[in-house]
């Protein structure tokens, strides 16, 4: 089981999309999903069709007692995603574990004291820095940022990779980062200039794909639907199958180290590792 973190402290830059577009695109893949929504805006239980306002067990009760995340989950309507539904109430988590011990490892503990068996559980976290951001991030492999292309699209996100760093220094669990370009179009000659600087930012951690300004993704969201089930031709659908194809190679190329790694020990020839598949278009402008 891989877990995957979707995080990014400013508003507006597509993470709740991510979150949940990933997830359909995954399980449209054939890969067992959950969609565990950190954030008390639930927008991503909202997106799914789950109103926050009729959970009346979830993840606050998750967090804060002794609740398990298998008490919790729901399978959105019209997909074969689970969801681990959030709302208003998770705001109060970083009062209520205030003086609790062991608080930035709550999440962790329940998601590895899971019964159920998943391929992927999607962090959907808030657009903060708290103590739900940090559980997030201790009980991820891998944390995607969604940057859009406004002028405050990487302000901040020094900040981010400095609690990224403090996670890592303070639990010795290292966190893989990987930047996502949203809400692009090519056309201009400032997106270009923010890809740019995306790239030398995160120093090449970067997704190929990039995420095409497309109406049809907001479309998706007011139906309650990930994109790949309300419309799999669209650009929208297309590219965030692209975003799960890569995560995909991402673990094939992890899990091909591991047979490399044991052959240099033994001073065996080893080729070089294969690169990842190309998506489905460009990724460089």
């Amino acid at each position: 089981m891989r877990v995957i973190s979707v995080i990014n402290q400013k508003g507006g830059c597509g993470k709740t999309t991510t979150a949940i577009n990933l997830c359909g695109c995954l399980s449209q893949l054939n890969r067992r999903v959950l969609l565990v929504d950190l954030d008390p805006q639930g927008h991503a239980s909202l997106g799914l069709n789950l109103n926050p306002e009729d959970v009346r067990c979830g993840m606050t009760e998750v967090m804060t007692q002794s609740t398990g995340l298998e008490e919790v989950i729901r399978v959105a309507d019209g997909t074969n995603l689970d969801v681990a539904p959030a709302n208003i109430t998770l705001s109060t988590v970083e009062q209520l574990l205030a003086d609790a011990a062991g608080k930035e490892g709550r999440l962790l503990n329940k998601i590895e004291g899971m019964q159920r068996n998943y391929d992927y559980v999607i962090i959907d976290s808030p657009p903060s820095l708290g103590i739900l951001t940090f559980n997030a991030l201790r009980a991820s492999d891998l944390s995607i940022v969604p940057i859009d292309m406004g002028f405050f699209s990487l302000h901040g996100v020094t900040k981010l990779i400095e609690i990224i760093d403090l996670v890592s220094r303070h639990t010795g669990h290292k966190v893989q980062l990987r930047a996502l370009a949203t809400m692009v179009s090519l056309r201009t000659r400032f997106t270009r200039e923010v890809l740019e600087e995306i790239r030398q930012h995160f120093e090449g951690n970067v997704f190929r794909t990039l995420i095409r300004n497309n109406v049809r993704l907001r479309e998706a969201t007011s139906h309650g639907v990930p994109i790949s089930h309300y419309d799999r031709r669209s650009a929208g659908a297309n590219d965030y199958r692209a975003v799960a194809e890569e995560v995909l190679a991402m673990e094939v190329s992890a899990e091909a180290k591991v047979p490399e790694l044991a052959a240099v020990e033994q001073n065996a020839p080893v080729g070089s590792p294969d690169e990842q598949p190309s998506v489905s278009y460009l990724s460089k402008p």
